[in-house]
């Protein structure tokens, strides 16, 4: 078994084609109204089913075997009557232009001596469907496999069958989905027993892309985040009441699973989270009934459209999702209890709504969180519950929005692998999980994509609406990221695999730009104060060469070293020419002043100075920031660098617009886009761009690990560990109005190198408890004369002071600490 799975990528296939169907289907839209906005027909159509290929193949005994499969397309094999693997999405997204992954399944328990049946279904998936906006050309979802029995290898050629058919009638993801329970299921069409439809011989596909090994964690459910409904209202009209649209009329609330759905009646169910996945639901009726489920994130408020409303009160909102249909339709086949879960989409939602056109019983329902199985690896806790709760948003935004490639949503018509929002959050996302080989995968994306003169795409892989290129802080995405991957997780491969065409990137810049650094073109996005996009670009060159003078000193490229300190030189002189005046930033906002400190832009005699006027100016606003998408990210972390901590919490803890902790008291249960994507006072913000699910904001939680929790890398992978907890020292008199001092902090952290834990107290007395797999520094402020250390006491004194704060050095193992006078 050991020999089939470790083939040469040249033998995996043995002479395997791609296989495709010779009918027009449904995604040809000189036929049906598919692959064209959606805006052009009103509802999810149902049409032809989806591809389905079937090979009949018999084995002389039962042996040993493994399927190797790709698709152009997202696909789902069976293999006598079983479904191949729990993987969902499968083979993931890739820029198929290039590249196309296959996957690798040992099926030795599914074939059988005598008969065997494969079949494979294949929606449009990331090539075909609306996502892709035509980028990968005009087609049909194609299939290619290898099933290695013994000596006897089953391949995708003509001797296949083919078919549009199936039960799910349409698959899109951003639509959605249709299916007929009436058809038969794809487990019964795969027993080599039975014969269903007409099926000719396939059309064979040539491909001029690699296909290449399956790299990075699985697209899964992911078992244990299943959500059960936390408010379930049935109602039956709408009640005019002098709004636009009314309020829904309740005929009762707080029901329980099951319910009789009649026609004319809506169920709308409340999950409690915004999550990313499916609706799941078993029902019973007679043949033919159709259920239709809507998904949304928010309900409508007041059915006022001055507000934002797209109906009414209490109805599921909807008008955010653009053009996206995100729906799910099931036609009852009728016989007893019926089970539907979408396959071949996803959504983001917290709330469903679900109405029947005639009679039906809804039995259960439960929300399925689909995304990449990333190990979660990060855990904190405060007394602060509006604080806990935002740890809550930036997990669970991380979970949707990690499902193939980091996207920046997950509902709209959108859901691009944006990659501005993926570095700003990326230190974030080491820390809540193992991130290292999904980042290695995209990383693979980047390259694939990266253009002739090493410019970077700015959403990877591209499609046909998203194909701009070298944006400052997007494309710089692609030095940005392996340099923190392998700070958190101690892995060279990822440099090694990307170090030329990070090389390329950068003297692709200089050759089209000079030392002007990358493409001006978003700034600090969403920011409150403008900062001038230029300096922002200049700067993020200045720190990408920063990152590579790093990078090659790892990777022993003493070569590299030396023209990457010319390059630093003149890009630093170009920088302080264009932006600096008298060793300071000519730009007034708190982005200049982030920036210029965070990318050590500043001369080390100037750069307090400027930290004590950011933090002054933060103050004199109100203790709110004003920064965008790259500003905030940097801003509590540059702050606590330069000794500003108290600002750094009372940033965490403002409650008033733009700030964290605004968007938990108007009801996020994820980070949002904007700040005031939803407000209690105003209603919805512009459709036109507001997701309720965009975890760039997140990345405040780097502050949270790093500073406030005090768990941070001395060296790559926490060889060894610095643990420098910032403690909310704040006064009375220093506490801005309604604010409270946190007193209490607890995380942990499954480094590459073990389990690290970090908790502090200053509710009686200062107590500090860690516990650490390798040696590390702990830094403390000073609370008293003397420390206690497991038990034994000794001066303050006989300790390392740096700056006020007590230093000692610790071998693995658990501590506790505390002081006394």
């Amino acid at each position: 078994m050991a020999d089939l799975f470790n083939r040469d990528r040249e033998d995996v296939f043995a002479g395997a084609k791609f296989i495709t169907t010779p009918y027009l289907t449904y995604f040809d839209p000189e036929n049906k109204p598919w692959g064209t906005p959606s805006n052009q027909y009103d509802d999810l159509p149902e049409c032809d089913g989806l591809p389905v290929f079937i090979k009949d193949f018999k084995l002389k005994q039962a042996t040993e075997a493994v399927l190797y499969f790709s698709a152009l397309g997202c696909a789902d094999v069976y293999i006598n009557g079983v479904r191949v693997g729990d993987d969902e999405m499968k083979p993931g997204w890739t820029n198929y232009n290039k590249r196309a992954f296959y996957c690798t399944y040992d099926v030795s328990s599914l074939v059988r001596e005598g008969e065997n049946r494969i079949l494979a279904v294949v929606s449009t998936g990331w090539c075909y469907g609306r996502i892709a906006g035509g980028h990968y050309g005009k087609g049909t979802p194609a299939f290619k496999a290898c099933l290695t029995a013994g000596s006897q290898n089953v391949v995708t050629d003509k001797t296949w069958r083919a078919s549009v058919t199936g039960r799910i009638r349409t698959a899109d993801i951003w639509d959605g989905e249709f299916c007929d329970g009436s058809f038969p299921s794809y487990e019964d069409m795969s027993c080599p027993d039975k014969e269903y439809g007409n099926f000719e011989k396939p059309q064979t596909v040539s491909y001029k892309g690699e296909v290449t090994p399956y790299i990075g964690t699985t697209v899964k459910v992911r078992k244990g985040l299943t959500r059960a409904p936390q408010v379930i209202n049935i109602s039956d009209g709408v009640d005019f009441d002098g709004t636009d649209f009314g309020a829904l009329r309740f005929a009762e609330k707080n029901a329980s699973l099951p319910v009789s759905l009649a026609s004319g009646k809506a169920v709308t169910i409340d999950f409690g989270q915004e999550i990313v996945g499916r609706v799941k639901i078993k029902v019973s009726g007679k043949r033919g009934a159709l259920v239709k489920i809507r998904y949304a994130e928010f309900l409508n408020d007041t059915g006022k459209r001055s507000r934002g409303n797209d109906g009414a009160a209490g109805s599921v909102y909807t008008a955010n999702m653009r053009s996206a249909l995100a729906k799910a339709y099931y036609r009852l086949g009728g016989d007893g209890e019926e089970t539907y879960c979408p396959a071949f989409t996803f959504f983001g939602f917290r709330f469903v709504e679900i109405t029947a056109d005639s009679d039906v019983q809804l039995i259960s329902a439960e929300g399925e969180v689909v995304g990449n199985d990333n190990r979660e690896t990060g855990f904190i806790e405060t007394d602060n519950a509006l604080v806990n709760r935002l740890i809550s948003n930036i997990i669970w935004g991380q979970r949707g929005n990690y499902l193939s490639v980091p996207t920046d949503c997950p509902q709209r018509d959108e859901r691009l692998g944006w990659t501005g929002d993926a570095q700003a959050f990326s230190v974030t996302a080491a820390y809540n999980a193992d991130v290292y080989s999904f980042f290695r995968k995209w990383m693979q994306d980047m390259r694939d994509t990266q253009g002739k003169k090493g410019e970077y795409a700015d959403v990877n892989p591209t499609v046909g609406v998203c194909t701009g290129n070298n944006a400052a802080a997007w494309g710089d995405a692609g030095v940005i990221i392996p340099f923190n991957m392998y700070r958190l997780f101690g892995d060279k491969t990822i440099l090694e695999e990307h170090y030329d065409s990070m090389d390329k990137y950068i003297r692709g810049l200089i050759k089209t730009r000079r030392y002007a650094g990358p493409n001006p073109r978003y700034g600090d996005w969403l920011a409150y104060d403008f900062c001038k996009n230029e300096m922002i670009a200049s700067a993020y060159f200045v720190r990408d060469i920063d990152m590579m003078l790093e990078m090659s000193a790892v990777l022993g490229k003493n070569e590299k070293i030396a023209e990457y300190k010319e390059y630093r030189e003149k890009a630093k002189a170009y920088f302080d020419r264009k932006f600096m005046k008298k060793g300071m930033p000519k730009g007034k906002t708190q982005t200049d002043k982030v920036i210029a400190l965070a990318f050590n832009l500043v001369d080390e005699d100037k750069a307090q100075t400027l930290a004590d006027m950011l933090e002054k100016q933060i103050a004199e606003n109100g203790n709110r920031l004003s920064t965008g998408f790259l500003g905030t990210y940097l801003l509590c972390p540059t702050l606590s660098k330069y000794g500003k901590d108290k600002t750094a919490y009372n940033l965490l803890l403002q409650r008033n617009e733009p700030s964290w902790l605004y968007t938990v008291d108007q009801g996020a249960t994820t980070m949002w886009e904007r700040w005031n994507s939803y407000t209690k006072e105003k209603g919805f913000g512009d459709v036109g761009m507001n997701s309720f699910n965009h975890y760039a904001y997140g990345a405040i939680g780097e502050w949270m690990y790093r500073f406030m929790a005090g768990i941070q890398p001395a060296e790559p992978g926490f060889k060894t560990i610095k643990l420098s907890p910032r403690i909310d020292q704040r006064t009375a008199d220093e506490l801005p109005d309604g604010q409270q001092n946190i007193t209490y902090v607890n995380a942990s952290y499954d480094s590459a190198a073990g389990l690290i834990k970090s908790e502090w107290s200053t509710k009686n007395g200062f107590r500090y408890y860690c516990s650490v797999p390798v040696p590390a520094a702990l830094t403390l402020p000073v609370m008293g004369k003397n420390v206690t250390v497991n038990g034994e006491t000794r001066a303050v004194s006989e300790y390392k002071n740096e700056g006020g704060n007590i230093v000692i050095d610790l071998l693995g193992g658990e501590y506790t600490v505390e002081f006394s006078d």
